[in-house]
């Protein structure tokens, strides 16, 4: 299949290259960057790959895609004439749904240790696919060296641009968020990317807090992003952050949660408390669950039932309860405050709390809906941009 795959690559123009969590399992993040950089073309990592290349000095990097991923990533993807992907399932949440609208004019070439990843598209593509079951690894070093073997390879300089130009043209942190008096979770998230160190661990719960963190977190060299991804159990945030404290000791672990999850394991706080880990806790407290409202606004029309406080759920003075544990504990309400709050949280080695007041109609934006193509996230972009956007056309 490499040498297909190396033959296609020559008839394209706007190839993309998707790192999935099998890189990871493989231990072949250096060969994945090396592919890369070696063919210069853009990569999207899936949610399970997207601290292997980091968004702050990597130019092929585009970003998270899929249907909790970022415009840019998506236009990116969409666009493509001939995708790579590797130790990616493709699963609903990279192609979106209906399948036949993910990348549509694009031959793929998928990648997986798993043969049965590679016979559920059995064809429904309609269009050429093909799919090799393999170990990462090999296949990227085995790729690698066929590439320093062959001729010279096109220059894919004009579209390594036009991917720079869509994530320059819509960040996931727009300009207008820097405005607002309030704590825009966006605005937050690129400051928090600002704080963390090279190197550091970064660990996520579920919900609205996971998708904030994957479309605006400005991931630097040797982070390692730690959440539960495609499962998405709410409460996995603070175990797993005293998990890695306890695995890499020493070392700082920044653990970003929202109420709803931080509340089904409150209680590790304790155990938090008792070793002193170096774990800061960032709380997104937006009055109950937020991505579970944002479905129920999609599909139940806005009736929320046991996501708010008006629904039933009630929460807890989180500062209060952190310092009842002997955790420093602080309530950020103002953007112009951010800075300094996150200061105070880094400071020092002790375990800190930090709970961020967000406005409950705050979302992540944007998502796409059930049977929209990955380009069409909501909130709708006007028509007029999104065809100048698609290259391959629309989907009416």
């Amino acid at each position: 299949m490499i040498k297909e795959t190396l033959a296609a690559l020559h008839q394209s123009e706007r190839p993309v290259i998707i790192y999935g969590a099998g890189i990871r399992l493989a231990g072949a993040a250096d060969e994945a960057r090396s592919l890369a950089r070696l063919l210069g073309i853009p990569v999207a990592p899936t949610w399970g790959a997207r601290d292997l290349f980091p968004t702050v000095s990597d130019i092929l990097c585009v970003g998270g895609f899929g249907t909790h991923g970022t415009r840019a990533a998506n236009f990116a993807v969409q666009n493509a004439d001939w995708i790579l992907a590797i130790g990616s399932r493709l699963d609903s949440k990279a192609t979106g749904t209906p399948r036949d609208y993910f990348a549509r004019a694009a031959a793929i070439f998928m990648v997986d240790i798993d043969p049965a990843e590679i016979r559920k598209f059995g064809g429904t593509l309609g269009r050429v696919f093909c799919g090799v079951q393999a170990d990462a690894g090999m296949f990227l070093r085995d790729t690698i060296a066929e590439v320093r073997r062959g001729a010279a390879w096109p220059d894919f300089a004009a579209w390594r641009w036009q991917c720079a130009e869509w994530r320059r043209r819509y960040p996931a942190c727009r300009p207008e968020y820097e405005q607002e008096v309030g704590i825009n979770p966006y605005v937050f998230v690129k400051k928090l990317s600002e704080h963390c160190l090279p190197g550091e661990i970064i660990v996520s719960d579920t919900g609205l807090s996971l998708g904030w963190m994957m479309q605006g977190f400005e991931f630097r060299e040797g982070q390692q992003f730690v959440h539960a991804f495609n499962q998405t159990p709410m409460g996995y945030g603070l175990p797993a952050a005293i998990g890695a404290a306890f695995a890499q000791p020493g070392k700082r672990v920044v653990l970003v949660s929202g109420d709803g999850g931080f509340m089904l394991n409150i209680q590790e706080l304790a155990l938090l408390a008792r070793h002193r880990l170096p774990i800061k806790i960032m709380l997104f407290n937006n009055g109950g669950h937020a991505m579970c409202r944002q479905t129920q606004e999609q599909w139940l029309g806005g009736k929320y039932y046991s996501t708010s406080v008006e629904g039933g759920l009630s929460f807890p003075d989180f500062c209060a309860v952190a310092r009842a544990h002997g955790i420093e504990s602080k309530q950020l309400s103002f953007a112009d405050r951010a800075a300094d709050a996150l200061a105070w949280a880094f400071a020092g080695s002790e375990p800190m709390f930090l709970e961020i007041k967000v406005d409950g109609a705050h979302r992540l934006v944007p998502q796409v809906a059930y049977g929209k193509p990955n380009e069409d996230g909501g909130p709708a972009l006007p028509r007029e941009e999104l065809v100048e956007q698609m290259i391959v056309g629309v989907v009416e």
